[in-house]
């Protein structure tokens, strides 16, 4: 029975951790476009959103997250002006041209695989220079 809870509770533990996006995943990989770009900038605006004090704000390719629900997911990423060692990133999925949600400090968005770019549009939201 012990050994029976204990194998049930690693399975949970593991079901909960993040890891690597997958090669599928990550070979879906496209340029943002105007349009994604655009939208979370009208987004951040309209509900009054701030970044804070980032500097060299860059965005990620758009990669193919849920083939089933065609649920796309890209991440952002910026430096703290007080801490220029390793950057925040935040990570967003939409679908269609609905942004559905953000995660904050999303393990994915870590993956090497990731090709970032520069994303100066970023800078028109209040609270960033």
């Amino acid at each position: 029975m012990k050994k029976s809870i204990a194998f049930l509770g690693g399975l949970l533990l593991l079901v909960g951790c993040q890891t690597d996006v997958p090669q599928s995943v990550a070979d879906s990989q496209v340029p943002p476009s105007p349009q994604v770009k655009r939208e979370l900038v009208r987004v951040l605006k309209e509900t009054d959103g701030t970044i804070g004090d980032f500097i060299d704000p860059q965005i990620s390719s758009v990669v193919l997250l849920e083939p089933e629900t065609k649920t796309y997911a890209f991440c952002i990423r910026a430096w703290h002006t007080q801490r220029k060692q390793q950057p925040d990133v935040i990570g967003f999925s939409f679908r269609g041209n609905m942004l559905l949600g953000g995660t904050n400090n999303e393990p994915r968005c870590r993956d090497k695989r990731l090709r970032y770019y520069p994303y100066p549009e970023l800078r028109a939201v209040r609270g960033l220079r």
